[in-house]
């Protein structure tokens, strides 16, 4: 079954269980969490089930203190006396792989949560399927491999390498990762699937965060301009003009939508989680070539340092009021930095390689620039920048 496809994240998981007590796989709704952990878990327990969670809020914690380690608990942001239960076990049987928490929403903001698994759990996020999880196949780790070798040996070395055709990157780009969604074939089937989702989302777990009486209608006018400007900068009190939102409202809610996962910031831009999500929300309506490579870039990068580097890295924008923009600037532990220019032309454009140029000499660390373009050559720019096609980079 493809919802089945083997997960990134499970060795993580598997290795963290060997010596954290306490496992946290956050990630959106529907995204594959209880499919993950379930095989896992030798004592499975829900929240959404209303029977155990009224046990639960009357301190009946039968299940935590019987069960057979590790204890998957789904949803476990809906108790909130929960953590400090998990942190009195944890603390008297001092075992690891005890429990695996899983959430829909960013729990851990919440101080009382936090402040009960401090020093207590591993976090880890399970993202949408990358076009690599959707084909089964291993996860490049990019960063390593263009700032590990010389140009010319990773140029060579990733010319021999299996690539995706482009219209595979075209249709993940079009239906995502979600896997109960993507794998769908009927187009009407998928749509009705993604509102269904929008709608549980914005109408049952944005009130966990935020008690809003917003109406449903505004909700997805927010989500559905924010679907359109991926990538660039926006501001919040024009956005709330658009759907008729005061400012704080929107900030509020744009706050929500990340704890809930539905987007994600990117330096004072957003993108969305899921590349499908936004396509179906509005991504779709642009004709901007450019705009299409940059959502990929970002998606298939952050999937990769999430995966492969989890805390050691930086992954933010670099923009000057003089025209400079380097849209992804990625540091990680024990590597140059790797500037990242996305060019919708066949190649490196000028502007392009002078904005890597400007950008090198203002850092003192070393620099990496790479031009992902979207022709079909890979070459060595005369500034020495790294110029092959951005769908490469997976």
């Amino acid at each position: 079954m493809p919802h089945l496809r083997c997960r990134y994240l499970r060795e993580i998981l598997k290795k963290d269980l060997t010596w954290s007590p306490v496992i946290s796989v956050l990630g959106m709704r529907q995204i594959g969490k209880t499919t993950l952990l379930k095989p896992i878990g030798c004592t499975y327990i829900t929240l959404d089930d209303d029977e155990v969670l009224r046990r639960f809020e009357q301190g009946i914690w039968t299940e935590l203190e019987a069960g057979t380690i590790p204890i998957v608990i789904d949803e476990a942001q809906k108790s909130s006396g929960l953590f400090d239960r998990v942190k009195l076990i944890v603390d008297r049987q001092g075992k690891p792989g005890q429990f695996l928490l899983t959430g829909s929403v960013r729990f851990l903001s919440k101080k009382q949560i936090r402040e009960s698994l401090t020093g207590r759990t591993s976090i880890l996020e399970l993202l949408p399927m990358t076009l690599a999880e959707v084909h089964s196949r291993p996860l490049m780790n990019f960063v390593k491999e263009v700032t590990q070798f010389s140009s010319e040996v990773f140029l060579k070395k990733t010319a021999l390498r299996e690539r995706f055709r482009r219209h595979e990157v075209e249709d993940y780009l079009a239906l995502g990762g979600m896997p109960g969604i993507c794998f769908k074939r009927d187009a009407q089937v998928r749509r009705s699937m993604q509102e269904s989702h929008l709608e549980t989302l914005l109408m049952r777990d944005l009130q966990f965060l935020v008690k809003t009486r917003v109406p449903f209608a505004k909700l997805r006018a927010m989500l559905f301009e924010l679907a359109q400007v991926q990538g660039q900068m926006i501001s919040l009190s024009d956005l709330g003009r658009r759907v008729q939102l005061s400012t704080p409202t929107v900030i509020q809610l744009m706050k929500a939508f990340q704890d809930l996962f539905i987007i994600r910031s990117h330096g004072k831009s957003w993108f969305f989680s899921d590349c499908g999500i936004g396509h179906f929300l509005g991504a779709s309506r642009s004709e901007n070539t450019l705009f299409h490579m940059e959502r990929f870039v970002y998606q298939e990068l952050y999937a990769q340092l999430n995966y492969l580097h989890r805390a050691h890295f930086r992954f933010d924008p670099y923009l000057t009021r003089g025209g400079v923009r380097i849209p992804f600037v990625i540091d990680v532990e024990g590597a140059p930095t790797l500037a990242i220019v996305v060019d919708a032309t066949d190649g490196a454009s000028e502007k392009s390689l002078k904005s890597l140029t400007w950008f090198a000499k203002k850092r003192k660390s070393p620099v990496v620039s790479v031009v992902l373009h979207h022709g079909a050559r890979p070459y060595l720019s005369s500034t020495s920048a790294i110029c092959i096609p951005y769908d490469w980079i997976a």
